[in-house]
Protein backbone atom coordinates (compact mmCIF):
# COMPACT_ATOMS: atom_id res chain seq x y z
CA UNK A 1 0.00 0.00 0.00
CA UNK A 2 1.57 3.04 -1.17
CA UNK A 3 -0.08 6.40 -0.74
CA UNK A 4 -2.98 4.69 0.84
CA UNK A 5 -4.04 2.75 -2.22
CA UNK A 6 -3.70 -0.98 -2.66
CA UNK A 7 -1.48 -2.19 -5.52
CA UNK A 8 -3.38 -3.79 -8.36
CA UNK A 9 -1.98 -6.00 -11.11
CA UNK A 10 -2.39 -4.52 -14.54
CA UNK A 11 -1.11 -5.43 -17.94
CA UNK A 12 1.38 -2.78 -18.57
CA UNK A 13 2.42 -1.33 -21.86
CA UNK A 14 5.79 -3.10 -21.58
CA UNK A 15 4.18 -6.54 -21.45
CA UNK A 16 1.93 -5.77 -24.42
CA UNK A 17 4.96 -4.47 -26.33
CA UNK A 18 6.90 -7.70 -25.70
CA UNK A 19 3.95 -9.80 -26.91
CA UNK A 20 3.59 -7.70 -30.07
CA UNK A 21 7.35 -7.89 -30.68
CA UNK A 22 7.23 -11.70 -30.34
CA UNK A 23 4.29 -11.90 -32.79
CA UNK A 24 6.18 -9.67 -35.23
CA UNK A 25 9.22 -11.95 -35.12
CA UNK A 26 6.95 -14.99 -35.64
CA UNK A 27 5.39 -13.40 -38.73
CA UNK A 28 8.80 -12.45 -40.16
CA UNK A 29 10.13 -16.00 -39.52
CA UNK A 30 7.06 -17.54 -41.18
CA UNK A 31 7.47 -15.31 -44.24
CA UNK A 32 11.21 -16.08 -44.40
CA UNK A 33 10.78 -19.86 -44.20
CA UNK A 34 7.78 -19.88 -46.50
CA UNK A 35 9.41 -18.01 -49.37
CA UNK A 36 13.06 -18.84 -48.72
CA UNK A 37 12.52 -22.59 -49.19
CA UNK A 38 14.14 -23.89 -52.38
CA UNK A 39 11.86 -23.56 -55.37
CA UNK A 40 11.99 -26.38 -57.93
CA UNK A 41 14.23 -25.57 -60.88
CA UNK A 42 13.33 -26.05 -64.53
CA UNK A 43 15.28 -29.32 -64.64
CA UNK A 44 13.52 -30.63 -61.52
CA UNK A 45 10.14 -29.82 -63.07
CA UNK A 46 11.14 -31.65 -66.29
CA UNK A 47 12.38 -34.64 -64.28
CA UNK A 48 9.08 -34.80 -62.39
CA UNK A 49 7.16 -34.63 -65.68
CA UNK A 50 9.26 -37.55 -67.02
CA UNK A 51 8.59 -39.57 -63.86
CA UNK A 52 4.87 -38.92 -64.27
CA UNK A 53 4.97 -40.08 -67.92
CA UNK A 54 6.88 -43.24 -66.96
CA UNK A 55 4.32 -43.98 -64.26
CA UNK A 56 1.49 -43.67 -66.81
CA UNK A 57 3.30 -45.92 -69.30
CA UNK A 58 4.04 -48.50 -66.59
CA UNK A 59 0.41 -48.50 -65.50
CA UNK A 60 -0.76 -49.07 -69.11
CA UNK A 61 1.78 -51.88 -69.55
CA UNK A 62 0.64 -53.57 -66.34
CA UNK A 63 -2.97 -53.33 -67.48
CA UNK A 64 -2.06 -54.95 -70.82
CA UNK A 65 0.00 -57.71 -69.18
CA UNK A 66 -2.36 -58.57 -66.35
CA UNK A 67 -5.69 -57.03 -67.36
CA UNK A 68 -8.73 -58.95 -68.59
CA UNK A 69 -8.88 -60.63 -71.99
CA UNK A 70 -10.24 -58.38 -74.74
CA UNK A 71 -10.68 -58.35 -78.50
CA UNK A 72 -8.10 -56.49 -80.57
CA UNK A 73 -9.59 -57.34 -84.01
CA UNK A 74 -12.61 -59.66 -84.23
CA UNK A 75 -12.34 -60.04 -88.01
CA UNK A 76 -8.78 -61.38 -87.76
CA UNK A 77 -9.48 -63.25 -84.54
CA UNK A 78 -6.84 -61.32 -82.56
CA UNK A 79 -7.31 -61.09 -78.80
CA UNK A 80 -5.26 -59.69 -75.96
CA UNK A 81 -4.73 -62.12 -73.08
CA UNK A 82 -3.12 -61.70 -69.67
CA UNK A 83 0.48 -62.95 -69.80
CA UNK A 84 -0.04 -65.89 -67.39
CA UNK A 85 -3.01 -67.18 -69.38
CA UNK A 86 -1.10 -66.86 -72.67
CA UNK A 87 1.93 -68.67 -71.20
CA UNK A 88 -0.27 -71.52 -69.95
CA UNK A 89 -1.87 -71.87 -73.40
CA UNK A 90 1.55 -72.05 -75.09
CA UNK A 91 2.88 -74.57 -72.57
CA UNK A 92 -0.21 -76.78 -72.97
CA UNK A 93 0.07 -76.51 -76.76
CA UNK A 94 3.70 -77.64 -76.77
CA UNK A 95 3.04 -80.44 -74.28
CA UNK A 96 0.25 -81.82 -76.46
CA UNK A 97 2.43 -82.03 -79.61
CA UNK A 98 4.20 -85.36 -80.30
CA UNK A 99 7.99 -85.42 -80.30
CA UNK A 100 9.45 -85.94 -83.79
CA UNK A 101 12.53 -85.19 -85.85
CA UNK A 102 12.91 -81.72 -87.25
CA UNK A 103 12.01 -81.13 -90.88
CA UNK A 104 14.66 -78.44 -91.19
CA UNK A 105 17.51 -79.38 -93.58
CA UNK A 106 20.92 -78.35 -92.31
CA UNK A 107 23.74 -78.02 -94.85
CA UNK A 108 27.31 -78.94 -93.96
CA UNK A 109 29.02 -75.61 -93.19
CA UNK A 110 32.43 -76.95 -94.28
CA UNK A 111 33.47 -77.36 -97.92
CA UNK A 112 34.10 -80.84 -99.34
CA UNK A 113 37.26 -82.47 -97.99
CA UNK A 114 37.55 -80.31 -94.89
CA UNK A 115 36.50 -81.40 -91.44
CA UNK A 116 34.89 -79.59 -88.57
CA UNK A 117 37.40 -78.38 -85.93
CA UNK A 118 36.16 -80.97 -83.40
CA UNK A 119 36.43 -83.81 -85.94
CA UNK A 120 39.86 -82.56 -87.07
CA UNK A 121 41.11 -82.61 -83.49
CA UNK A 122 39.84 -86.17 -83.06
CA UNK A 123 41.58 -87.42 -86.24
CA UNK A 124 44.78 -85.45 -85.69
CA UNK A 125 44.49 -83.09 -88.69
CA UNK A 126 44.70 -79.34 -88.44
CA UNK A 127 41.69 -77.10 -88.89
CA UNK A 128 41.55 -74.93 -92.03
CA UNK A 129 43.44 -71.66 -91.78
CA UNK A 130 41.70 -68.38 -92.58
CA UNK A 131 42.86 -66.72 -95.79
CA UNK A 132 45.46 -63.99 -95.46
CA UNK A 133 47.36 -65.74 -92.66
CA UNK A 134 50.39 -67.95 -92.79
CA UNK A 135 49.52 -71.63 -92.72
CA UNK A 136 51.48 -73.89 -90.37
CA UNK A 137 53.30 -76.82 -91.96
CA UNK A 138 50.89 -79.37 -90.51
CA UNK A 139 47.89 -77.58 -92.03
CA UNK A 140 48.98 -78.15 -95.63
CA UNK A 141 47.50 -81.64 -95.87
CA UNK A 142 43.75 -81.72 -95.10
CA UNK A 143 43.73 -85.47 -94.24
CA UNK A 144 46.48 -87.68 -92.80
CA UNK A 145 46.17 -90.27 -95.60
CA UNK A 146 46.70 -87.76 -98.43
CA UNK A 147 50.42 -87.39 -97.71
CA UNK A 148 50.97 -91.15 -97.40
CA UNK A 149 49.15 -92.10 -100.62
CA UNK A 150 51.25 -92.69 -103.74
CA UNK A 151 51.16 -90.28 -106.63
CA UNK A 152 49.02 -91.23 -109.64
CA UNK A 153 50.77 -92.96 -112.53
CA UNK A 154 49.84 -90.26 -115.03
CA UNK A 155 51.67 -87.63 -113.00
CA UNK A 156 54.87 -89.72 -112.99
CA UNK A 157 55.56 -89.17 -116.74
Amino acid sequence: MANGRPKTATIGPGFVGVILLFCGFAVVAWIFFRFASPMPTYEEKRAQARRDKVAVIDKEAQEKLYGPAQWIDKTKGTIQLPIDVAMNIVVNDYQSKPVQASAVKVDDPYPAGLQAPAAAAATGTAAPVASGTAAPAAAVSPTPTAAASPAPAAAAK
